[in-house]
């Protein structure tokens, strides 16, 4: 799997404005893999601080208290070893969502045209809500991708703090059975049950109110702000209030899935502080707080949002008709304890 990413990775410059989509059938696949220089708002890795002091160059960061403190010296309890801590945010990760399954939007466009059935297009319905009034939903899919940029682009070597993984596609919906099974993905959280309706409705607005000037609650963790709900962890979007809003649902939706499955970790607050480790620990109820998203698909648009986040900077002049997918870099926050001694 790995060996024939590293194939597809290797064409993406040559694939950039490649479209392609079964003939007659469906949606275009669309895409352009995002240059790691121009295309990413490195600005979103700040704040950056040392020993718990700010390294201030003039940029400035949305940031929570992680709780890892800010002590001058910290010890990892693995290998005795004695480092300093510190902190940011790490673009690791990419994520695109698509209204076609085997679509790879930010590996330049690229159409694995997997078999499948009409009823796993991706789409948005509209019918007519009690009201009388138009009411949109939407179904689309995401793959992830691991892409550790700065360990890509080697401007730190060899260090503990950063992720060292090589690039890798984790998940692609398409190949989820329960990603169109609202009933099914319900298996891995059952907690969502009891969040559903009134519950769900009561919490959106207070966690968007904090994530406008900041970040969104953590302990509100059914939700994703003005994004909407985020039980269940399908494609399954039941108000579309437009193609950025239901994109980031689906990215939130996403990372909350895959830290429920145990496959994503946590690595923010003390305890990922003193595991000295890139993966960070395990954290099933994912803290929504730790994830950054910059759009990088169908144009860059510079701007850190956290999971949340009201989309109004976003989407002003993103919602063209000609684009049907989009594609984000995903910043995790990060702290560390950066080595300097060691008895081993």
């Amino acid at each position: 799997m790995k060996r024939l990413f590293a194939i597809l990775l290797a064409g993406c410059a040559a694939l950039s404005g490649y479209t392609s989509a079964q003939p007659g059938i469906g949606p275009v696949c669309t895409g352009r893999f995002p240059n790691l220089i121009t295309d990413i708002c490195y600005d979103c890795m700040f704040p950056v601080s040392l020993a718990g002091n700010l390294i201030n160059i003039g940029v400035a960061g949305d940031d929570y208290d992680s709780g890892a403190g800010g002590a001058p010296v910290c010890l990892c309890a693995a290998s005795l070893t004695v480092g300093t801590p510190m902190s940011f945010w790490e673009p690791t990760f990419m994520v695109d969502v698509t209204n076609k399954p085997g679509c790879m939007p930010l590996l330049g466009g690229i159409d694995i045209s997997p078999p499948f059935n009409s009823l796993e297009y991706g789409a948005e319905q509209r019918s007519a809500a009690p009201s009388g009034s138009l009411k949109k939903s939407a179904f689309m899919h995401v793959n992830e991708y691991i892409n550790p940029v700065m360990t890509a682009l080697g401007v730190i070597s060899d260090s503990p703090c950063l992720d060292q993984r090589g690039f890798d596609v984790p998940f692609i919906s398409w190949a989820d059975p329960t990603w169109n099974d609202d009933a099914l993905a319900m298996v891995l959280t059952p907690y969502g049950y009891a969040f559903g309706g009134i519950p769900s409705i009561a919490a959106e607005a207070p966690d968007a109110i904090a994530a406008s000037t900041g970040f969104p609650t953590a302990s509100l963790f059914w939700v994703a702000g003005a994004w909407g709900p985020m039980y269940p962890v399908t494609g399954n979007v039941a108000s579309a209030n437009s193609p950025e809003q239901v994109a980031h649902l689906l990215t939130a939706r996403l990372f909350a899935k895959l830290h429920a499955a145990g496959v994503q970790q946590s690595t923010a607050g003390l305890a990922a502080l003193r595991s000295c480790g890139a993966m960070g620990i395990p954290e099933f109820l994912m803290d929504k707080r730790q994830y950054k998203t910059n759009r990088v698909f169908p144009f860059p648009d510079n701007t850190c949002t956290p999971f949340g986040r009201p989309l109004l900077l976003q989407e002003k002049g993103a919602a063209r008709p000609q684009d049907k997918d989009y594609g984000y870099f995903i910043f995790r926050k990060k702290d560390c304890c950066a080595p300097v001694y060691s008895p081993l």
